[in-house]
């Protein structure tokens, strides 16, 4: 199953290399450079006038290679092919918001190749989140667009292919009655199948944003049982998990997604809503 979602990205890297996301920038001053080196999905190094300078994207954030769980390391690889090919010994231009440079030293921009806007295109075919980092905020409304369209069609990061489990995602309570905070916003897990379950080490996270997450310390799900892990409570009828977190996690107003892995890093659960 997991193959299948790879082939449905390697299809869409094709179409992006023919050029689909053709957005000319508006009022502003393109600096013309040469892509020199591919990092990963979303960092480069580029020659401007003889100096090479590494270049973060604006507005989106690939995988990491080294990410533990198979199935995201897997997209990080595709992402960094896809940059690759989109962008590698070629003329790219680079369009700046309103930061110079990241806290790395990195340049943050927006690129293009000819017509094609790599950030977007990288969204669009699942490769990347689309992710907001005031004051660097010009096309935020315009990825977060192209996010939702990726994971209407689960391209890539978005793909729904699980491996076979009893313990699934049943309910995400994401409008919490709590003020501001919505500490008690949940996520329920239920044991659908006929015995118990070990998911002690099993990771529950925010996969549109990447976290947080809350990992799951030794407990043993009987069958049929069903447990919650909030916002910021402890309930000890749900079994007292939380994230912890101070501020609310899952979106009113926008889409989002919880994913639930095994100690294996192989996904097993994930909803929308």
């Amino acid at each position: 199953m997991r193959k299948l979602c790879i082939i449905d990205a390697l299809l869409v890297l094709a179409l992006a290399i023919a050029g689909c996301s053709n957005i000319t920038p508006e009022h502003s001053t393109l600096v013309q450079s040469t892509c020199v080196r591919v990092i990963d999905g979303d960092t480069i190094e580029v020659l401007v006038d003889g100096e090479t300078y590494t270049v973060r994207y604006i507005g989106i954030d690939t995988p990491e290679m080294d990410d533990p769980r198979p199935d995201i390391q897997a997209v990080a690889e595709l992402a960094t092919l896809a940059n690759r090919d989109l962008v590698e010994g070629k003329a790219v231009d680079l369009e700046k918001d309103v930061s110079e440079t990241d806290q790395y030293g990195r340049l943050l921009r927006y690129v293009y190749v000819g017509d094609t806007f790599v950030n977007a295109e990288l969204v669009s075919g699942g490769y990347a989140w689309a992710r907001s980092y005031p004051p660097d905020v010009k096309y935020d409304a315009l990825l977060k667009d192209l996010e939702t369209e990726a994971r209407e069609t689960y391209l890539g990061i978005w793909c729904n292919t699980t491996v076979a489990c009893d313990i699934q995602i049943t309910n995400i309570f994401y409008d919490g009655i709590v003020p501001s905070v919505e500490s008690d916003e949940y996520v329920e897990v239920t044991n659908t199948g006929d015995g118990p379950q070990d998911i002690t080490g099993w990771l529950l996270i925010d996969f549109s944003d990447g976290n947080p997450s809350f990992t799951f310390p030794s407990f043993i799900m009987a069958s049929g049982e069903r447990i919650r892990v909030y916002t910021n409570e402890c309930h000890p009828e749900w079994g007292c998990f939380s994230f912890g977190y101070g501020n609310a996690i899952w979106n009113n107003a926008d889409p989002d997604t919880a994913a639930l892995y095994n100690a294996e890093g192989q996904k097993v659960s994930i909803r929308s809503y």
